[in-house]
């Protein structure tokens, strides 16, 4: 196999949304090749790509583009590009779509050795906000609000970006909603504007019950899939599948989804040990600071999730608090779907995984607690392969805003 002249090839996407994405890509010269050519200014290169039509997401992962062939890939781009600091070199490809995945390699301009593939996916930003925009949108509503709204930081991320949270309303009664716990599924999108909407038109309900937001968990992560990266990621940074990493029924090993959560190359590896991820240390002191009356965890995936309610395994055999968990999942539920046809019978289910957050909710003050999962639509299982629209998402942002008023009217 020849020496490759280039290393570190990287495809990430800046400036994300449907009217300016672009995708930057970047490498460094090969050692030999630097070596050859000390102090170089720039580097004659050759840049291909390809749109990749047949990837799925969360069907297809990253093995699919190990030694993806690049034929059939267009020339992009051939000329010299300057370096910083004699070796790196950066291009930025402005003529992306929202929605597309794309394949690039690269070659020196005099060889024909092609580097890559490197892989990036597009995402419209209006959909999978970036986390300053989630940020922002938190100051604007403790900005707005000063005397309804607090804002608080409950931990950092592995890597050390802040969790933020807010308190809205009543401090002492209140419920909580929390999100991406997993990455690749839904949270800030559907919370802060549901939030934002409350205190806009229907504020006295705060004075009552509270409510208290956790909007974005697994925040390094959830960067990654805003910068393009292609496949569904349910991990953290460390690789723990946090909804597994709680301290409640921890040391018990699952086998759901042909996975095993004592398995570290599982996608529902539970950890080292109980609470050993930073993010899940955060959401324990958001739940201790707030004191909710009930949890509701947005699940399903890409920004979009509905009324069905996973709740604790423990409950399968507590009757008085089945019917706790049902006098918060009914409102929900019945606001979701105002002015719709009726959706059946509650969904609401008794079987969370060993280690999740509800479990831990029920040991520490049987407080109900709710994966929200998939409401089995059709129109929603656009967001299962990551094709969520613009539409769909201001759909459930208004769905999710009245099934939250229905629950503050109610309790």
């Amino acid at each position: 196999m020849s020496q490759k002249p280039f290393s570190s090839l990287r495809a990430r996407v800046q400036n994300a949304c449907a009217q300016n994405a672009c995708v930057e890509l970047s490498f460094y010269l090969g050692t030999p090749l630097f070596q050859a050519h000390p102090g170089g200014q720039s580097v004659p290169v050759r840049i291909y790509r390809r749109e990749e039509t047949e990837f799925t997401f969360n069907r297809d992962y990253a093995e699919y583009f190990d030694g993806l062939s690049p034929e059939k890939a267009t020339l992009l781009f051939d000329g010299p590009l300057n370096l910083i600091n004699h070796r790196k070199a950066v291009y930025r490809d402005e003529t992306v779509g929202a929605g597309a995945t794309y394949v690039y390699w690269v070659a020196p301009a005099d060889d024909g050795v092609l580097v890559g593939p490197a892989a990036v996916r597009v995402r419209d930003a209006q959909i999978w906000w970036p986390q300053a925009e989630i940020e922002r949108r938190l100051r604007a509503l403790a900005e707005t609000y000063p005397r309804q709204v607090s804002s608080g930081r409950y931990g950092q991320t592995v890597r050390g970006r802040s969790i933020l949270g807010l308190r809205a309303g009543n401090p002492r009664r209140s419920v909580a909603l929390i999100g991406a716990i997993h990455p690749g599924e839904s949270g800030p999108e559907l919370i802060i504007p549901a939030l934002e909407r409350v205190l806009r038109e229907r504020a006295e309900l705060l004075e009552r019950t509270g409510v208290a937001i956790l909007p974005s968990v697994c925040i390094d992560e959830r960067e990654k899939l805003v910068q393009g990266n292609p496949w569904y990621l349910r991990r953290n940074y460390n690789e723990v599948d946090l909804n597994r990493n709680f301290p409640a029924d921890w040391e018990t090993v699952e086998y759901g989804y042909g996975l095993i959560t004592s398995d570290p190359d599982a996608l529902t590896y539970r950890g080292p040990a109980p609470c050993s991820e930073p993010e899940t240390r955060a959401v324990i002191k958001f739940i201790e600071n707030v004191g909710p009356r009930c949890v509701f965890s947005f699940h399903c995936l890409a920004s979009i999730c509905g009324p069905c309610f996973l709740a604790t395994r423990y409950g399968a055999d507590d009757g008085e608090f089945q019917k706790q968990c049902e006098q918060f999942a009914a409102p929900y539920a019945a606001g979701f779907y105002n002015d719709l046809p009726s959706p059946g019978e509650l969904k609401l289910k008794f079987a969370s995984s060993a280690g999740g957050l509800s479990n831990w909710l029920y040991q520490e003050g049987k407080i109900p607690g709710f994966d929200l999962e998939w409401d089995g639509e059709e129109k929603s299982k656009l967001s299962h392969t990551d094709r969520t629209t613009r539409e769909l998402l201001a759909e459930y942002q208004d769905r999710h805003y009245h099934a939250l008023v229905r629950l503050l009217e109610t309790i």
